[in-house]
């Protein structure tokens, strides 16, 4: 991590002032209508600790690396579409540098069409995926990576049918439970999750380029480290996402701890979280292209987007407002629980979730070069503006 203050992470606690916060945040992004009572035990079955230990998956398959090179990505597919791949889904841990267990689930492209599908959850709560477990990434050439950021007391795989549908059309995407700030175990404290989350991205995609460079790994040959990553994040992993890319976070109302990674070669973020206004003008250091999409009926961070999105500078950018959108838009999830951005007076979720995932992915590729991705970003409508800078 770059640091451009003179404070240590073990020392973060006594550099920052947080005289006027309150003594942890809030439940923003799952809900407070389940209590511990009600949360079922977590699905670590198929889960291995580790690199070295970790249940690799689609073993036995034979596929290797050899095979056709054609790539069915180039130039830009229909986006409103899912592409030419099969959806691999594969669930391990690593240790972070911290020294927690980071759970993690990795959306990765396949050829092969057979396997189990992905359910998300628990026996009294859960949602059937898209994705096969135990079928073999395509690695015969780098993919893009996206790594991605859960809400406060969230999960990892929050917004499944966003990475199910990029591993549709090539990409690669990974994303860590933030330990001790999940919706089974919120007992980090507020403070350390500042630092430690953008960590946690870094120390995610570390692990990845390390299956990557393995021969041993299905990973092997998928991901080019050199080539970067994407990061995106929802509420809370908002904030994650823009201080990975580069967003300095505050002390005493002065924008000075960076705990960006340079190797960040984007950033998107979804309804996101100012940290109780730790985060504000010090996104105007993210040097990288931003995508920012929030709510504007969101009754949980309210309209902070923007002032997160204003101060950035770099180009491209992009900034879309839902009209009929709550905090919840993004995270259909937990409209079991709660109501904001849930029911008949918003955007319907079958009406949502096309136009946003193919708002991302067109997005995405506009970046990477490829001709006529950009002409497929959704039009402005009734529900949808868009502020872009190219």
């Amino acid at each position: 991590m770059r640091w451009i203050a003179g404070c240590l992470l073990s020392g973060f606690l006594g550099c920052v002032d947080f005289s006027e916060l309150n003594d942890a945040p809030a439940s923003l992004d799952s809900t407070s209508a389940m209590d511990d009572s009600s949360v079922p035990p977590r699905d670590t079955g198929s889960t291995a600790e580790d690199t070295g230990s970790a249940v690799e998956p689609g073993e036995d398959t034979g596929m290797g690396q050899d095979g056709p090179k054609d790539d069915p990505m180039e130039p830009a597919g229909d986006y409103t579409q899912k592409g030419a791949y099969t959806p691999g889904n594969w669930e391990s841990a690593l240790t972070g540098t911290s020294g927690v267990t980071l759970y993690v689930d990795v959306w990765y492209p396949s050829i092969e069409t057979e396997g189990q599908n992905r359910y998300y959850g628990w026996e009294s709560w859960g949602f059937d995926g898209n994705s096969l477990t135990n079928i073999a990434p395509d690695c015969r050439e780098p993919r893009p990576v996206m790594v991605h950021s859960h809400g406060n007391t969230s999960i990892r795989w929050e917004m499944f049918y966003l990475p199910e549908f990029l591993a549709t059309h090539g990409w690669i995407v990974v994303a860590p439970d933030h330990a001790g700030n999940t919706f089974y175990d919120d007992s980090a404290d507020f403070v350390e999750l500042l630092a430690r989350r953008p960590q946690d991205l870094s120390d995610t995609y570390d692990w990845l380029v390390q299956l990557s460079q393995n021969p041993e790994s299905q990973l092997y040959g998928c991901v080019d480290e050199a080539a970067g990553f994407v990061v995106s994040g929802y509420s809370f992993g908002g904030y994650t996402a823009l201080a990975t890319g580069g967003g300095l976070v505050n002390e005493g109302g002065v924008p000075v701890h960076d705990f960006g990674d340079d190797r960040v070669t984007a950033v998107v973020t979804f309804a996101p979280w100012n940290a109780y206004g730790l985060l504000d003008a010090g996104t105007a250091e993210i040097d990288v292209p931003v995508l920012t999409i929030g709510a504007e009926r969101d009754n949980t961070v309210g309209t902070q987007y923007l002032g997160l999105h204003d101060p950035i500078e770099s180009e491209p950018r992009a900034l879309a407002v839902l009209h009929n959108g709550g905090h919840y838009t993004f995270t259909p999830i937990y409209c079991s629980f709660w109501g904001d951005g849930c029911g008949s007076s918003y955007i319907e979720v079958n009406e949502f979730v096309p136009m946003f995932r193919t708002s991302v992915l067109a997005w995405l590729e506009h970046l990477r070069g490829l001709p006529g991705a950009i002409e497929q970003m959704p039009a402005e409508s009734d529900e949808l503006s868009w502020d872009r800078v190219d």
